[in-house]
């Protein structure tokens, strides 16, 4: 694995380095898909990043509070930035807040944002699946296929390549099915590309999280993915043609007539 990368006499963590890579090429393709919606990349990259930063203070700020006689007693942690340093649910909530807040300050319409967003986030979903293999943050099962990769010695599944894989495929497939005038089917393309991701590329990898006999990651996709197409599905049967029934039919036919129409 490499958790280091060498950029000649200067050795950089992999870890900060590819999640600072998918925070730029996220927004960026959020940025780039936006236009499709009539949406100014200023404004998708002002969303996220204003999201992004806000996330990450108050996810930082509330570990200290929560971690305070850790901090006082070494005042110089609070300035040491781990995985670990940060409130994961407060850093959300924080961030949907001030992502929110810009939206109803600019008047921009919260569904096409957000779904120019979902495609940055399958984009920079690809990118950190890589940085996970790098640094080994996710183990595949034992494996004796071709394409299985070693780790201290043992053959095992790339599970995390098979995320990236699957996040890049995702990806292509919203993008080329994406309505300018449908937004919501995007996002729910989007949610169910990514729930379908977790549940297969996760049941190759070693258990993490568990709930019961399930992995928690397979189930929060399990879960995304039925809400989207539950979604996509209320939207197909809204946009069908209703029937027209026979009487219906005969009475717009007459009212149509040249002589049941009036001059004013």
């Amino acid at each position: 694995m490499y958790p280091a990368l060498p950029f000649g006499p200067v050795t950089l963590p992999t870890g900060p380095i590819f999640a600072m890579l998918a925070f730029f090429f996220g927004l960026e393709s959020a940025g780039r898909f936006g236009r499709r919606f009539g949406l100014r990349t200023d404004d998708v990259w002002n969303v996220g990043l204003l999201a992004i930063l806000a996330g990450l203070i108050v996810a930082r700020l509330w570990n200290v509070f929560q971690f305070w006689y850790v901090y006082s007693a070494e005042p110089l942690l609070i300035f040491s930035l781990r995985p670990g340093g940060f409130a994961f649910w407060p850093g959300i909530i924080a961030a949907l807040i001030a992502g929110y807040a810009y939206l109803l300050r600019r008047a921009l319409e919260p569904l096409r944002v957000a779904a120019a967003l979902s495609v940055g986030l399958l984009t920079a979903g690809s990118i950190l699946a890589v940085s996970d293999y790098l640094t080994g943050a996710v183990i595949g099962l034992p494996s004796d296929l071709p394409w299985a990769r070693p780790y201290f010695g043992e053959m095992q599944h790339p599970a995390a390549l098979y995320r990236a894989l699957g996040f890049v495929l995702g990806l292509v497939g919203v993008w080329l099915a994406a309505d300018p005038q449908r937004p919501g089917r995007t996002l729910g393309h989007a949610g169910l590309a990514a729930g379908l991701v977790w549940m297969v590329a996760d049941a190759f990898a070693v258990p993490g999280a568990m709930v019961g006999p399930f992995r928690a990651s397979q189930l929060i996709g399990l879960a995304l993915a039925l809400v989207s197409a539950g979604a996509l599905a209320l939207q197909a049967r809204g946009r069908s043609p209703q029937p027209v029934q026979a009487g219906e039919s005969d009475d717009s036919i007459q009212g149509s007539s040249p002589g049941s129409s009036s001059l004013r």
